[in-house]
């Protein structure tokens, strides 16, 4: 009977239910990390793994061959050879270019005004070619050149050394450069959430994975008015956590700093597994994958390769890490709540029975 009875002692056991049962409408679903199910939070080579993020849909195959347009309020240079009265009326006040109204339009002597924003540097040469020897010039030689750009932006935000905006020039601008363009990462930085919003799609990148395994980083090109904000580790950490509950040394919460924390890094953080109480055959990692789904995986690290696969299994923020206890400490945990009562009854019992000798003259007989 007094076995039987643990089933009903107070403890907290994991009951693994069986693959696609329901609780509460979702769904749970059982994996085995043992036998390489890592999950989606696994370190994987594949540019459109979770772990990367969104970089699968940023990347391109080549970098663009890019003709820059002149826009509102770019500089542009205009020479004519053999004309400085042309290229310079002003002299040595003329300033390097002439800066393009805010609706795109261009004043050149002779050449009159002229719609300057969306053309290339060629093709407002050959407009003012044309316009000069209709009128002053004949064969005149012109050449065009953009000195400032200042009408295609990007603007990059939070822990890097010189946030601001980013302008663009004839050369594809790629993610690696526009981290670079600002002074680079901030020492309060995490890049592994690094998030770049374009349009009305926000894109999550793991800059610290991505780069660690080699991915072509230099393939993301940024595009004008895209805003790429980086978080100060501070920050992420603050909802960057798993939950690391059982029988282990330290019962609590760890950070995932940079973007990155292994099943083992957690157990160590923890303070390890309590190797009297805790059972090697019930580690658990529970996550909640969706509104609709649960995932419960389940690592048996009876065997100490199991451990390996632990390592390479990525954790994800809010995870719950479970350890169970083993039968042993089960049955000796029970045993301690019900042997205080076992010997206050028997104390009882005793005191009772003495009292009884001694009123009946029969005490130490």
């Amino acid at each position: 009977m007094l076995l039987c009875s643990c089933a009903a002692g107070p403890q907290m056991r994991m009951a693994l239910p069986g693959d696609s049962t329901e609780y509460n409408g979702v769904t749970v679903r059982i994996h085995s990390i043992e036998e390489g199910d890592l999950g989606k939070g696994a370190v994987a080579g594949a540019a459109g793994d979770e772990s990367f993020g969104d970089l699968k849909d940023l990347m391109v195959d080549s970098l663009p061959e890019l003709e820059y347009r002149i826009g509102p309020l770019d500089m542009v240079q205009v020479v004519v050879w053999e004309h400085p009265e042309l290229t310079s009326p002003m002299g040595q006040y003329q300033p390097a270019g002439q800066k393009v109204t805010t609706d795109g339009k261009l004043f050149y002597p002779y050449a009159g005004e002229m719609q300057a924003a969306g053309l290339t540097a060629q093709e407002l040469r050959a407009e003012i070619t044309k316009r000069l020897s209709d009128k002053i010039l004949n064969d005149p030689q012109v050449d065009v050149r953009v000195t400032g750009y200042n009408s295609r932006k990007a603007f990059v935000a939070g822990a890097v050394n010189k946030p601001g905006f980013i302008g663009f020039d004839e050369k594809p601008m790629t993610l690696p450069d526009a981290i670079a363009s600002v002074g680079g990462f901030s020492e309060e930085a995490d890049p592994a959430a690094m998030q770049l919003r374009r349009g009305d799609k926000v894109y999550n990148i793991n800059y610290m994975q991505a780069f660690k395994a080699n991915l072509p980083l230099e393939k993301i090109v940024v595009q004008p008015n895209d805003q790429i904000f980086i978080p100060a580790l501070a920050e992420t950490q603050k909802e960057n956590k798993v939950f690391v509950l059982g029988e282990v040394g330290r019962v609590g919460t760890v950070n995932i700093s940079y973007g990155g924390l292994s099943l083992a890094e957690a157990l160590a953080s923890a303070g390890g597994l309590q190797a009297m109480n805790a059972t090697s055959r019930g580690i658990y990692v529970i996550r909640n994958t969706s509104e609709t789904q649960i995932d419960v995986y389940q690592l048996n690290a009876k065997n100490a390769m199991a451990l390996a696969m632990a390592d390479r299994f990525d954790l994800s923020a809010h995870d719950i890490v479970y350890v169970d206890a083993s039968d042993l400490a089960t049955w000796n945990r029970l045993m301690n709540l019900i042997w205080p009562t076992e010997q206050g009854v028997y104390y009882g019992v005793t005191t009772a029975r003495n009292i009884q000798l001694i009123s009946n003259g029969t005490w130490g007989k």
